[in-house]
């Protein structure tokens, strides 16, 4: 799913023919009051009515239900805009005023986060007659979920005359213009908590979209200069209309020098190379790293393609993002049959979405993939450490992941320069326990949260529906709105169950 692999199959045979080179054959946290991230000052819990969408007989749909979808404009003078769809919360106590709204962004660069609505972690999966079935372990049983199609370029986002940005800063500036659209025409939203969250490429985005937010928040509060990462914003940047609660992030890629340095280890370790195979591939990633360090950007992206390319290759691995599958995450392009289906596009239409013969659909983007590709290799973890000062964030991965997983995440968390780094750096990692096993390992202090999830792949949410709800709401109640969390500890066999996604049965050893 993630474009900058894609393409490395083709590189990775051109430089066999070509001959590979180099190769034989505590600080204080700031205001908190001021940034209004979503905390309660009384705690308080009132648990969220019965789910019913598990009762009865399970009913196939034919199209989605969405609160709201449409166009958000960017530019309005260039004709730039991003489509999104919003579902409201199912299960959301009416008299909570301040239900957090998630964010879902997709990777890439170029992915569409309708992946996601349909794919890992929204209100529906799609079946193979085209129909939809409900996903029990969506992320908006108890918060608003938001999905929007960015940067520009991507799905039926519209580009207008305008350019498809090529940095992080000017598509956080893209989409916080779509997000300042979204809560000014739906006003009695503005109140509730924004949590930002995505995975792989978006292990960018977030960081990204989150402190431009932030930075925004500071210029309007007199505090901007305290910030100690400060991007050059434009002046015409407004205050925002709503509030960041938080960000996460799903085995994102972050920061390419540290996490490449550690990626032939971690294939290794995992079994997928043997000891004369580590040293190629150390070879190769030593040249990415020299490449980054000498700011080569889109050759330092190509030979990440490369290395990866070559442990795929070398494993027989079908997809490094869970190297227990058969095949790629949506292998059968599912997703993009269903957005290109006459009834979809028929439901859409009155909005302004083309039809599939003029506009298909397509996951990825390969032009805002090629746009973005010399930006991929630069890092943003100094936007990380700005945001610990000021807000919860969670850092997630799934256990089977050889391409953004734990060790990858790990070598880039502990570089991280923030308030908290010799604490967190000696808190004990926890076991997490659901239905009485260990369903992972949490690792808490302060503002950072990091959860590595046992038995699953780069899609947590797809590859175990039920414990990426779990794990969002756990970490939003606990570490976002202040309040106790304790569903976890009731789970049943029998709900495990009924939440699972026959996909990764089907497409897993």
């Amino acid at each position: 799913m993630v474009l900058r692999c894609i393409a490395s199959t083709c590189i990775l045979l051109f430089y066999f023919v070509c001959g590979l080179p180099g190769l034989r054959c505590d600080a204080a946290r700031a205001d908190e009051d001021k940034l209004f991230i979503g905390r309660k000052s009384i705690l308080r819990y009132k648990p969220a009515a019965a789910s019913s969408l598990g009762k009865g007989p399970k009913k196939n749909l034919t199209l989605p239900e969405p609160t709201s979808y449409g166009y958000l404009d960017v530019n309005a003078e260039k004709g730039s805009a991003m489509y999104y769809m919003y579902y409201e919360a199912q299960e959301a106590n009416s008299d909570d005023d301040d239900v957090p709204i998630v964010l879902w962004l997709q990777g890439g660069p170029g992915c569409s986060s309708f992946f996601g609505m349909l794919y890992i972690n929204g209100p529906y999966f799609v079946n193979d007659d085209l129909t939809l079935r409900r996903n029990l372990g969506t992320w908006n049983r108890i918060y608003g979920m938001l999905f929007i199609e960015q940067p520009v370029g991507v799905g039926f986002s519209k580009r207008g005359t305008a350019v498809i940005p090529d940095n992080e800063l000017s598509v956080a500036w893209d989409l916080y213009r779509a997000l300042q659209s979204f809560f000014r025409n739906n006003a009695h939203l503005q109140s509730r908590p924004l949590i930002i969250t995505g995975e792989s490429y978006a292990g960018k985005y977030v960081p990204s979209i989150s402190h431009f937010i932030l930075q925004a928040t500071a210029r309007a509060n007199g505090f901007e200069e305290r910030l100690r990462h400060p991007r050059k914003l434009s002046d015409k940047v407004e205050a925002p209309l709503f509030h960041l609660g938080g960000l996460a992030i799903g085995n994102g890629f972050t920061d390419a020098e540290t996490q490449t340095a550690v990626q032939a280890q971690v294939a290794w370790g995992m079994g997928l190379i043997d000891s004369v195979q580590l040293k190629v591939a150390e070879q190769l990633q030593d040249q990415v790293i020299e490449l980054v360090r000498s700011r080569e950007w889109r050759a330092a992206r190509n030979m990440s393609d490369v290395l990866l390319a070559y442990i795929a290759t070398s494993s027989g691995s079908a997809t490094l993002e869970d190297v227990r599958r058969n095949t790629g995450y949506d292998s059968r392009n599912q997703v993009d049959a269903y957005l290109n289906s006459p009834h979809l596009r028929e439901l859409l239409a009155p909005s302004g979405v083309p039809p599939a013969s003029a506009l298909p659909w397509v996951s990825c983007s390969s032009e805002v993939d090629h746009i973005m590709g010399h930006d991929v290799m630069k890092s943003v973890k100094n936007l990380v450490a700005d945001l610990l000062d000021y807000m919860p964030v969670l850092l997630y991965q799934g256990q089977w992941d050889a391409e953004c997983g734990v060790g990858s995440n790990d070598a880039w968390i502990h570089t991280l320069q923030w308030h908290g780094h010799g604490g967190f750096t000696a808190a004990r990692r926890e076991f997490w326990r659901v239905n009485g096993r260990i369903a992972g390992y949490w690792k808490s202090y302060s503002t950072l949260d990091v959860l590595v999830l046992r038995n699953l792949g780069h899609m947590v949410p797809h590859d175990n529906p039920l414990i990426g709800q779990l794990m969002l709401e756990r970490w939003v109640e606990i570490a976002v709105r202040g309040l106790p969390y304790d569903r976890d500890a009731g789970v049943t066999p029998e709900e495990e169950e009924e939440y699972s996604n026959p996909d990764q049965a089907e497409h897993s050893t």
